[in-house]
């Protein structure tokens, strides 16, 4: 009878060990896959790490979020990731509408906005388009501005394919970005994704 109850309190015991562990990772899981943590700033529609964190010092679910979608990032000082899955609206990117990106060359090295599909992988489409970049922007008749379609359907130019997805995002990557823009990120100096169709 004794022996019963010891089986009973052990098996009690581990079920309820077994169960934290689920919950726990289940929260865990929550928790990396939205994308939120203690270290983002909310610059618009646009998130980004806080430009007083650095990977070697951030929380530890940054850390994790990091491993998870952007494996081998660099630290601030090299590189500003941004990301975003809304409209100017604050309205879910929908990859059956037309957006336009609009925005001004980014005071950095080297920049550029590419788009993934919702598993965070970058889109197959028929001109193996996946983002644009300082380089190969086609910029206004005032050599600053630029305009980026988005959108499923085909475009004359800049156009950045999101076709046969369910969801998508875009994540702008600032290599070497100056003093003066890390320390100014604001809605005006970051890219508008308008909705037009």
């Amino acid at each position: 009878m004794a022996l019963n109850q010891k089986i009973k309190k052990i098996a009690i015991g581990l079920g309820l060990v077994l169960l934290a562990v689920i919950l726990g990772s289940g929260i865990g899981i929550y928790n990396i896959k939205s994308g939120k943590s203690d270290s983002q700033r909310i610059i618009g529609n646009w998130q980004t790490v806080d430009k007083d964190k650095d990977l070697n010092t951030a929380d530890l679910l940054t850390i994790a979020q990091v491993a998870v979608y952007g494996p081998y990032a660099l630290t601030k000082k090299e590189v500003i990731y941004l990301s975003t899955s809304t409209d100017i609206e604050g309205n879910p990117l929908d990859p059956k509408s037309d957006y336009v990106i609009s925005g001004k060359k980014l005071d950095a090295k080297y920049w550029s906005i590419t788009a993934y599909d919702e598993n965070g992988f970058l889109i197959k489409n028929p001109i193996n388009k996946y983002s644009y970049n300082l380089e190969d922007v086609k910029y206004e008749a005032d050599s600053t501005s630029y305009k980026i379609n988005l959108s499923g359907t085909e475009k004359k130019e800049n156009w950045l394919p999101v076709t046969n997805v369910q969801k998508t995002s875009l994540i702008i990557r600032l290599y070497l970005p100056s003093e003066k823009l890390r320390e100014n990120l604001t809605v005006e100096t970051l890219p508008a994704i308008q909705k037009v169709k």
